[in-house]
């Protein structure tokens, strides 16, 4: 260990996988201390999106299992997560950074990493009569938290207007609390926010144009607020329903002309509207007999092809280039009806452990300084 920089050690380890890691940190302190901090976290994470490793498919048919994306030969693996106690009804409701979140028929909700195990249970909020109600799960970089957000939508007879309440949770300060009401209406009630750089995403229509229900809204988890993001400049004259997703860190739209053609738009360069470029365009029928909705999850290593989800249930490889599709069937289950992509990752839910790291790293400055500059010499 002595003989090489802390941050050539760093290096070497962070490719690979987070198993491994984990069995390492039993070998030594200085193992231990280093795979745990903040630095090497951040480090493994950032290499596995860079290069498109330690990635899993979530399939949910009422067990949560998954398939690692580099092996779809290999059979699923069964998840015990930390709902088993009411099986019926689990969703998940979005991954972030190697963290996965889910709730059940009843409400729970959870926050668990799948690679070492460590979860969190919410507490438990009252639903009341509301009509529909979503959530949102996603990273907030400026104050370097993790944050649940819950929307409900309700509609006020007396003066026939729509409520949306929304209440967020924040692990740093571990409770709910609300926060100023969304000023739009759901286009599509049950479809949960789409987390891209800092914001959870839905599509939504004008409380002011009832018919225009293709609005994007997004909510920045740093600051808390609303904005509108803009869109592609779609052919005139179509109607179309608009889906809101996420590809490997980029904001997409899911344009379905129903009965004609769906077409995937990519947002290259977030909140910049020339940046929005059309990955894919595919007709009824092409790929399965009829679909009511798809879904991109992840490009392939090579970045040539993307994966797909057609109803929730039947997966493609879309070869970008010869625009042509294989069926993915995960070995060991029969069915899924929900997908997600989740890295694995050794993110902790310990905001206070985050801050522990943060302080050792300060108090650690010199070492890193001095092994700079020991590389840095011929």
């Amino acid at each position: 260990m002595s003989n090489f920089p802390l941050d050539v050690i760093a290096d070497i380890l962070s490719r690979l996988s987070v198993k491994d890691l984990l069995c390492l940190r039993c070998v030594s302190k200085t193992f231990d201390s280093l795979i745990q901090s903040s630095d090497f976290v951040v480090l493994h994470l950032n290499r596995s999106i860079n290069t498109r490793t330690n990635r899993v498919l979530i399939l949910n048919n009422s067990d949560l299992n998954f398939v690692d994306l580099a092996s779809f030969d290999s059979f699923a693996t069964r998840l015990d997560h930390p709902l088993m106690d009411c099986q019926d009804g689990i969703k998940i409701l979005g991954s972030c950074n190697g963290l996965l979140c889910v709730y059940n028929i009843i409400d729970d909700i959870a926050v668990w990493n799948p690679s070492t195990k460590e979860y969190l249970i919410l507490p438990a909020l009252s639903l009341g009569a509301c009509q529909v109600f979503v959530y949102g799960f996603g990273y907030d970089s400026v104050n370097d938290d993790y944050k649940v957000v819950r929307i409900i939508q309700s509609f006020r007879v007396e003066d026939k207007v729509f409520e949306l309440e929304v209440k967020v949770w924040s692990f740093g300060e571990k409770g709910w609390r609300r926060i100023e009401d969304l000023p739009y209406v759901l286009s599509f009630p049950g479809a949960n926010g789409v987390f891209v750089c800092g914001a959870l995403h839905w599509a939504v229509s004008r409380k002011d144009e009832p018919e225009n229900v293709n609005t994007i809204v997004a909510l920045d988890l740093g600051v808390e607020e609303y904005r509108e993001v803009p869109q592609p400049e779609y052919p005139d004259g179509e109607e179309f329903h608009l889906e809101v997703g996420v590809l490997e860190g980029c904001l997409c739209v899911i344009a379905d002309y129903v009965d004609s053609h769906v077409d995937l738009w990519v947002m290259r360069e977030y909140g910049v509207k020339e940046s929005w470029t059309k990955l894919l365009s595919l007709a009824c029928g092409e790929l399965t007999d009829s679909f009511r909705s798809v879904k991109p999850l992840v490009y392939s290593r090579g970045g040539d092809q993307v994966l797909l989800v057609f109803d929730s249930v039947k997966l493609f490889w879309y070869d970008l280039e010869k625009k042509k599709a294989t069926t993915v069937k995960a070995r060991g289950v029969l069915f899924s009806y929900e997908s997600d992509i989740c890295l694995q990752s050794l993110v902790s839910l310990a905001v206070k452990k985050r801050n522990d790291a943060r302080q050792q790293k300060e108090e650690d400055e010199n070492l890193y300084v001095q092994v700079d500059i020991w590389v840095g010499q011929p």
